[in-house]
C-alpha cells in the first residue's frame, strides 16, 4: 500500500495549477463523459461489495471531478461552500420539525413539518 499525502492540497497543486479549459471545449466534453464512466464503475464496484474498488474508483472520481471543477474555472471553495449551506439547511430543517408546539387538542406537537427529507 502506498504512504498517504502529507499534504491533499500539496498533491492536487499540479492538477489545480493548469489553465482552465474553455467552456464546451472538447477537453471539457471528455472530462465529463469520463467522469461519468468513473461514477458508474465505482458504483458497480460499491454494489459488487469490491472494496478495493471502491477506493480506486473514488480516488478517480475525485481527482475526475477535482479536473471538471478546474476545466469550468471553478474555485473548489465555492463548491464546499454550497455544499456547507445544503447541510446547514438540512439540519435547520430537521430542528424545525422537531420543535415542540401545542395543537388545538392539547396535544404537543410540530408548529412546522418538513414534508421531505431532500436538501434543497
Amino acid at each position: 500500500m502506498t504512504k498517504s499525502s502529507p499534504d491533499a492540497a500539496t498533491s492536487l497543486l499540479s492538477l489545480l495549477s493548469r489553465e482552465p479549459a474553455e467552456a464546451g471545449s472538447s477537453d471539457t466534453r471528455e472530462t465529463a463523459s469520463e467522469f461519468g464512466s468513473i461514477a458508474v464503475d465505482c458504483t458497480i464496484a460499491a454494489i459488487a461489495g469490491n472494496h478495493p474498488g471502491v477506493v480506486r474508483g473514488s480516488a478517480a472520481f475525485l481527482e475526475a471531478l477535482l479536473t471538471l471543477w478546474h476545466e469550468q474555472g471553478l474555485n473548489p471553495n465555492t463548491v464546499w461552500n454550497e455544499l456547507h449551506a445544503r447541510i446547514e439547511m438540512g439540519e435547520l430543517s430537521l430542528r424545525l420539525s422537531r420543535a415542540p408546539g401545542r395543537h388545538r387538542s392539547g396535544r404537543i406537537g410540530r408548529p412546522w413539518r418538513v414534508a421531505t427529507s431532500k436538501l434543497p
